[in-house]
């Protein structure tokens, strides 16, 4: 059943997409939308929780996912998953809350933690200066790119936040910097990062 839903968009848009967990609409029409509730935006429901054993391995393009890994119970089981399934050189686009947004923690339903060196557990390049352990897993993806995102659902205040996204965006020195100082005075609403199955 799947691969048939593979095979029907790989004939379309030339590649295999997926967008784990849609809201209403997908971000992408190409986006192939797996969820365990079914609607519009679902293309085949499964509880993504206990993995893809219906996917094949190395065969995903890419992957895309809003606001869904902080409710992964098993991230690491979840992300070697996602490490299996993909192709090499498959990238995995994603916008998780930032610990410091207050929606982030009045929501029940998110289980983990998400902040500015949280994927670098999952990686061996250094991205960043600080450097984290890598002993907890054998999971290995490059990181490409890493941002905060500050917004606000409040017109004027929103106004500044975005000027607080050129700043503390302007590198990674002051990515780091706004993480280790200014966390808890400008709370952060998002992260967004992109991560690739190495090509060899």
């Amino acid at each position: 059943m799947f691969d048939e839903i593979l095979d029907q968009y790989q004939n379309r848009y030339g590649k295999k997409v997926l967008e784990l967990g849609p809201g209403e609409t997908k971000q992408f029409e190409y986006c192939i939308g797996l969820d365990m509730v079914k609607k519009d935006s679902v293309d085949f429901v499964c509880d993504l929780s206990e993995g893809f054993s219906f996917i094949k391995d190395s065969c995903i393009d890419e992957i895309h996912t809003s606001h869904f890994l902080e409710h992964i119970d098993d991230l690491p089981l979840f992300l070697k998953e996602v490490f299996r399934v993909l192709k090499p050189g498959g990238r995995m686009v994603n916008v998780v809350p930032h610990f410091s947004n207050p929606y982030y923690y009045s929501d029940y339903t998110h289980k983990g933690f998400w902040g500015l060196y949280s994927i670098s557990y999952f990686s061996k390049n250094s991205f960043f200066k600080r450097r984290v352990p890598m002993y907890y897993n054998d999971i290995d993806f490059e990181i490409l790119d890493v941002k905060l995102i500050f917004r606000s659902d409040f017109r004027f205040r929103n106004l500044f936040k975005r000027m607080l996204t050129s700043v503390f965006n302007s590198s990674n020195y002051m990515k780091e910097l706004y993480e280790e100082t200014f966390t808890y005075i400008f709370p952060c609403y998002e992260i967004f990062f992109v991560i690739q199955k190495s090509k060899n």
